[in-house]
């Protein structure tokens, strides 16, 4: 089943400028005509646990988070939600399986908070990688940091304990105790909320 796309596009002089900022200081990567490759990308509005991919929906579509945090879970035979990603400004957000298989994703992907994201489909990308190299140049770092992040976590669940894994997280990413539930946060470092509540008192 093909995803369904489930809001309107709201494009600004504003959005554009947050998406080039965010290629430049996150990505170094700089686009000197955004104009001539406009329609490749959308810009969308999300609502507080609204989806940008559901289970079950085949998807050929990237997100780049502009303002707002995200989370990756699926769910499990019990109907367990279990968090496997936090993603915030910065960052990019999709279903590599779906992408690159052509099948319907495993996880889903949900706004934590309001959210403004930039959407690219993956033909759009390929054809601007045919035309400028530097594109692919950009998707291999993306990839690359993605990798990265999921390594040091299937490493950080094997060599430490739940007080560990949190305090590594606080570390790193300590505005997320502002802006994700607690649930998520303990779903995500692998212990119960009530554990995590221990944890942090």
């Amino acid at each position: 089943m093909k995803q369904e796309e489930l809001i309107k596009p709201q494009i600004s002089t504003d959005q554009e400028e947050l998406l080039l900022r965010l290629f430049k200081d996150h990505l170094d990567f700089i686009i000197p005509d955004f104009s001539s490759i406009k329609k490749h990308f959308h810009f969308y509005n999300k609502k507080k646990k609204e989806y940008l991919v559901k289970e079950g929906t085949i998807t050929t579509d990237y997100f780049f988070i502009l303002e707002g945090y995200l989370r990756t879970f699926y769910n499990t035979e019990s109907g367990t939600e279990v968090t496997i990603d936090l993603l915030r400004k910065g960052e990019f957000a999709s279903s590599m399986y779906s992408i690159l298989k052509g099948a319907p994703s495993f996880e889903c992907i949900q706004c934590i908070t309001d959210v403004l994201v930039c959407k690219i489909s993956e033909a759009s990308f390929r054809e601007l990688a045919l035309e400028d190299p530097k594109w692919i140049d950009l998707g291999m770092k993306c990839l690359k940091s993605a990798l990265l992040k999921k390594e040091e976590r299937i490493l950080t669940f094997g060599k430490l304990k739940g007080k560990a894994r949190y305090a590594k997280l606080m570390q790193e990413r300590p505005d997320l105790i502002n802006h994700v539930p607690v649930q998520y946060i303990a779903s995500y470092i692998g212990v119960k909320p009530e554990s995590l509540s221990r944890i942090r008192s």
